[in-house]
């Protein structure tokens, strides 16, 4: 336990107060009032459109219509433009880190990041079944270009959706933290427009980032300019092929879905806030396949990702649970059954803290074994389940204070068999348990 500690607390610190991660964390979390407004309102109109239409209940579409009208707006000004809102995050909290304008970084940031992405938008339409000569009627009309039976249609001045939503988010991370640090150095070093003490700080504080602003922005202009030149695409969609897709590919696979349960948990057996460390990973790719997964279901596509970090939430942490029925179960010890009835009706909400620490479960070398052992065998078989189509992929954003079993069930927009999934991850949290808090027993005898 020591040698592990001594090698894993080093490593953790480092992670944790790496100022740059805890910006780009903060950034994700900053996101989550819009995102989660969003999701539920999602969740909503599974209720009033989904389920009713699935049993053919028409009159509550057609009366619930108005509802889920609003619904669908408030979807698009939330997960729909999730790339805007964390980029506004993203430079606000570096502007934390150089202790400047948190607005104007906000919004430097922001400006940024629409100069990054395309300025138009195209449309292919099948035209073979068009009757006289459209392709003479059409030639030389601006954005309009046709190839044998397909007609494309290019509008310009217009933003493109998909580079705004969760295809948008690595783009946004390079270049928010380019833009708001070349702006936060600048300021830092007073580069910027003086102006007399008399004037008030709410007209004098955006004067000040006029200057910083200016060569910000324009660095990013000449660097976006020069990029598409170059390549011959847009910065946005090269770094989607060329990192977010393959990263997003590797989350996928079990091997990268168990370890990153097991450390997660290793991290947290050390007292270190696993949820904290792991975020950069568990938000930047794994909370991406879940903004994804959330745009797909909302346009009734097929769903991208089986896996996501919502997947954890619903089918993984809450292995404590199994551990408190164990303890009521079969543990005679008298400390193990007084802390169990203390905290179990926070773990039924998901806060695992009581028991974490009143067990305790960190640090205790009786329970390193289980405690890492059930996120590697619950994230296996979930993973198992959603990849031979037992159960459907996580597409809903569930607040984390969702009690176990019916978090998956929601998650998964309403599929019953991740019910049975659920139990059965929590039968075997339990009987992984089960023979460690039997040797509690034995050890609380010796003592």
């Amino acid at each position: 336990m020591d040698s592990l500690q001594n090698r894993l607390l080093p490593i953790a610190t480092k992670i944790g107060n790496q100022k740059f991660l805890v910006a780009l964390r903060d950034s994700f979390i900053g996101t989550m009032p819009a995102v989660m407004t969003g999701s539920i309102a999602l969740l909503i109109n599974a209720f009033l459109v989904d389920i009713p239409t699935q049993f053919g209940w028409d009159a509550i579409v057609t009366n619930m219509a108005w509802l889920a009208g609003i619904n669908s707006l408030i979807f698009r000004g939330t997960v729909s433009v999730v790339s805007l809102i964390f980029i506004f995050s993203l430079g606000v909290n570096v502007a934390k880190i150089y202790n400047t304008d948190r607005l104007s970084s906000g919004i430097v940031a922001f400006s940024a990041f629409i100069i990054s992405i395309g300025n138009s938008v195209s449309s292919t339409f099948d035209i073979s079944k068009v009757k006289g000569d459209l392709a003479g009627a059409l030639k030389g009309a601006e954005g309009i270009s046709i190839h044998g039976h397909q007609m494309e249609v290019t509008i310009s001045g217009l933003i493109p959706g998909s580079d705004i939503s969760s295809n948008g988010y690595f783009t946004a991370i390079l270049i928010g933290f380019l833009s708001a640090i070349i702006f936060s150095k600048i300021m830092n070093k007073n580069w910027t427009i003086k102006l007399p003490d008399s004037v008030p700080p709410a007209i004098a504080t955006p004067f000040l980032s006029i200057i910083p602003a200016f060569i910000s922005l324009y660095v990013v202009g000449i660097f976006i300019t020069v990029f598409n030149n170059v390549t011959g695409q847009s910065l946005l969609d090269w770094i989607y092929k060329v990192l977010q897709m393959p990263l997003l590919g590797m989350s996928q696979n079990i091997f990268a879905v168990i370890a990153i349960a097991v450390l997660t948990q290793l991290f947290w057996f050390f007292g270190i806030h696993g949820g904290n460390v792991m975020a950069p990973i568990m938000e930047g790719v794994f909370g991406v396949a879940l903004l994804a997964n959330l745009d797909a279901y909302q346009h009734h596509e097929a769903i991208p990702y089986l896996w996501t970090s919502v997947s954890y939430s619903a089918f993984v942490w809450y292995a404590t649970l199994g551990l408190l029925i164990a303890i009521f179960w079969q543990s005679h010890n008298s400390h193990y059954r007084e802390v169990a009835k203390l905290g179990l009706a926070p773990v039924l909400f998901n806060i695992g803290e009581p028991v974490m620490y009143g067990l305790p479960t960190v640090l205790n070398p009786l329970l390193f074994i289980p405690f890492l052992l059930c996120p590697a065998v619950l994230s296996a078989v979930a993973y198992g389940a959603t990849y031979f189509g037992l159960v459907k992929p996580v597409t809903q954003n569930i607040t984390w204070v969702m009690p176990p079993v019916l978090y998956g069930f929601f998650a998964t927009a309403f599929d019953w068999r991740s019910i049975i999934l659920s139990l059965v991850n929590l039968a075997l949290a339990t009987f992984i348990y089960l023979p460690f808090v039997k040797m509690a027993d034995k050890q609380d005898v010796v003592e």
